[in-house]
């Protein structure tokens, strides 16, 4: 074959190619959400989930709304919102911005979580929704427990209780002063700032009171002596008192498995 027809061949080919590619490039692919609405709530899902699952998940969080509004003594819960169920960490990030598990957007009256069968995320962050509704958002400094509390309310995916949690943070010195908590919540390390806050927030619900934790919720670390009539040095004092009570000597405690999180 001559030269000249192996080039022509060859430009065909590739003007073929390119042409596949780009119709290719063209086509758009079908992503289908399918909502319900059941009183204020408004339901997303991917086609794809069974009925079955879908009324699952809108049963988890009506249950949800039930349990915290109960915790924190609350009797309804009327705003409208949308909850966004997704499949996937990929997913959460793309909406989201951040590859959590969930993410509360009471200013947009909207919450996205994973579709989990295990270890869910829902009741966590329907707490975070109803308190900000509830209470508003609170400032900075009281961020530790708008965590804190959305913690104890979901749980934490671990075999130790919150009590045991905060002995071994005391035996193993991990235990973050209530100043960084309070000042830099989400730069301390993770499972530590969160169970660690769940704990504190349990332990001044049960002895103290809703309405001295609200107070501080709206007003801020820096009035806790105006309110509990203690500073944060002498809560932890308290804090440690209680629990080394519990357990006066140290506990078997997995650490490794602890800070693999959910």
């Amino acid at each position: 074959m001559k030269l000249g027809k192996i080039v022509t061949i060859i430009l065909i080919g590739f003007i073929v190619s390119c042409s596949n590619k780009s119709k290719k490039n063209e086509e758009w692919t079908k992503i289908t959400r399918e909502s319900k609405t059941i009183d204020n709530i408004t339901y997303h899902f991917s086609s794809k989930i069974h009925i079955s699952r879908r009324n699952s998940a809108i049963e988890e969080c009506q249950n949800s709304i039930t349990e915290n509004l109960k915790l924190i003594k609350e009797t309804e819960f009327t705003n409208e919102m949308d909850i966004e169920f997704l499949e996937s960490r990929t997913e959460m990030l793309k909406y989201t911005g951040m590859g959590a598990q969930g993410m509360a957007f009471p200013d947009r009256n909207t919450f996205f979580t994973l579709l989990k069968d295990k270890d869910s995320p829902i009741k966590h962050e329907m707490m975070h929704m109803i308190t900000m509704y509830k209470w508003g958002t609170p400032p900075e400094t009281s961020t530790w427990m708008n965590e804190g509390l959305a913690t104890y309310s979901g749980g934490i995916c671990s075999k130790y209780s919150l009590t045991e949690i905060y002995k071994y943070f005391i035996q193993s010195k991990k235990l973050i002063t209530m100043n960084k908590l309070a000042n830099n919540f989400y730069g301390n390390p993770e499972m530590i700032a969160y169970s660690q806050s769940a704990f504190i927030c349990k332990f001044l619900i049960d002895n103290y009171g809703l309405d001295k934790f609200k107070q501080i919720w709206v007003k801020g670390f820096n009035e806790m002596i105006s309110v509990y009539g203690f500073d944060h040095q002498q809560l932890e004092i308290i804090l440690a008192k209680y629990v080394n009570e519990k357990h006066p000597t140290n506990i078997e405690f997995d650490w490794e498995e602890f800070n693999e999180g959910c």
